[in-house]
Order: C-alpha cells, then sequence, then structure tokens
C-alpha cells in the first residue's frame, strides 16, 4: 500500500487505498469504465459510466458546470479491481464473432510459428532458461550450456492464486522501458474497441493467457511466445530473432 494514497477500510477487504467511481459503475459495473490508464503515480484512477461521460465530454473536463451531475461512491483499491475485472467478459460477449475470428487467426498463426521454432531449434529439448532483464533476453541451456538465445518481450502474467490476467503494461513493478512495445496493443485494443486488450487486470485462466499472447504477437509481429513457470502462475513473453549460441 502506497502512502501517497488515502487508505479506507473495507467491510471485505479490511485496510485498503481508496479509490473512486460513480455511483453507476458501483451498482453495476459490468459496463465500460471511463478513465485514465494506471500509473505509477495513480494506480486506481478515478472512473466513471457512458452516462457520467457524456456530462464529462460536454465540459471536456469536471468542473462547476457538470460535477453537480457525478455521484461519487467510495471503493477500496480492491474491489475497484475486481468490479473493474468483471466489465470485460460482458463486453467480449458483445463482440461475437468479431473478437473470435480475431483470436482463431491469431492462435493458428502462433502455433505455425511454435512448430517452426521447434523444428528449427528444438525449443522443448532445452531444460534451463534464464532471463537476463539488464538485455532483454531469454537464454535456453541443455546439460548447463547455454544453447539458444532470444530477445524476449514481457506481455502479462497469468495469477493462478487469484485467476487473473495482468497486461505488463500495468504492472508497476516492471521497467516502463522494456515494456513500451506492449503499449502498440494497448492501442489496437482501442482501435478495435476489445476491453481485454485494455482493462489492466480481469478474471482469466492459462488459455486465456495464450490468447492475449497470440493477438499480442499478431499485432507486433513476434517470432513465437513462451511461458515462464513461477510459484503464482505464469508469465507470457514474445519472441523474436531466436539464434544459437556461437
Amino acid at each position: 500500500m502506497s502512502d501517497d494514497h488515502q487508505t479506507v477500510e473495507c467491510t471485505i477487504h479490511g485496510e485498503a487505498c481508496a479509490t473512486f467511481v460513480c455511483v453507476h459503475l458501483l451498482n453495476d459495473p459490468r459496463q465500460r469504465w471511463h478513465c485514465v490508464y494506471p500509473s505509477a503515480d495513480n494506480r486506481w484512477p478515478d472512473a466513471w459510466c457512458g452516462i457520467c461521460d457524456r456530462l464529462f465530454q460536454e465540459q471536456g473536463e469536471w468542473n462547476e458546470n457538470n460535477e453537480d451531475g457525478l455521484d461519487i461512491r467510495l471503493l477500496c483499491h480492491f474491489c475497484y479491481e475486481a468490479k473493474l475485472g468483471s466489465s470485460v467478459e460482458p463486453q467480449m460477449q458483445a463482440y461475437g464473432a468479431r473478437w473470435q475470428n480475431l483470436v482463431t487467426r491469431a492462435s493458428a498463426e502462433l502455433q505455425a510459428m511454435q512448430d517452426e521454432l521447434e523444428s528449427e531449434f528444438a525449443l522443448s529439448t532445452q531444460d534451463r532458461w534464464d532471463w537476463n532483464a539488464e538485455r532483454g533476453e531469454l537464454v535456453f541451456s541443455r546439460a548447463g550450456k547455454p544453447g539458444l538465445i532470444a530477445p524476449a518481450l514481457m506481455t502479462g502474467s497469468v495469477s493462478s492464486v487469484s485467476d487473473t490476467w495482468l497486461w505488463f503494461w500495468a504492472n508497476h513493478h516492471i521497467d516502463p522501458a522494456t515494456i513500451e512495445p506492449i503499449l502498440q496493443v494497448r492501442a489496437f485494443g482501442e482501435t478495435e474497441d476489445f476491453a481485454c486488450l485494455t482493462v489492466p487486470k480481469w478474471p482469466a485462466d492459462e488459455v486465456d493467457g495464450w490468447e492475449m499472447v497470440a493477438v499480442a504477437a499478431q499485432v507486433l509481429g513476434a517470432r513465437g511466445a513462451y511461458r515462464l513457470p513461477g510459484e503464482t502462475g505464469w508469465t507470457f513473453m514474445l519472441l523474436q530473432n531466436m539464434k544459437r549460441v556461437a
């Protein structure tokens, strides 16, 4: 919990950071949330619904001319994240075939790339991987000897504890410079209005993780993908320009 945030005592989660949403999102969070993207300094930005956003757009800001029409309510940051995450599924269902066609095509293309990597580099025979954060590279080894190197881009992670997907552009423990390319995927989500690409954190499993990295691979023109196992889930990375260690 940041010392910069006002705290609140939640009846469910106990002490937490205070966040603010309009009453319509509080009562019905399964709709589009209007807010700026989170940052290290503002991890849970004030949010409002489409009805309230029309008031906002009339002025281009909240001021004395439209604030009377905004009914703001207090939430703890745990409740905020859960309610925001719940907005993804109904929005994705509304996209129907448009999203499913994209996922099907992207997943097939990723599988073809994975098969090509396996055919050329026998990636599955490597028994160890190491992440070089300074160089942004995955190093694969066999029998203690490095054999393959691939520049890699952290994309997102699936938690087996909270059963959620988190885009790495919203992971404030990561150096922003190392994940800047993934913002192109978010921008694609904005253009196409795909909530699962623009909402930072939402309910997900490993299958969802592979679908997100497949779409990211298509948007960014990656060579393949890799899933790193961890104690609390999996990290998904995009691979580029794999080569053998000389």
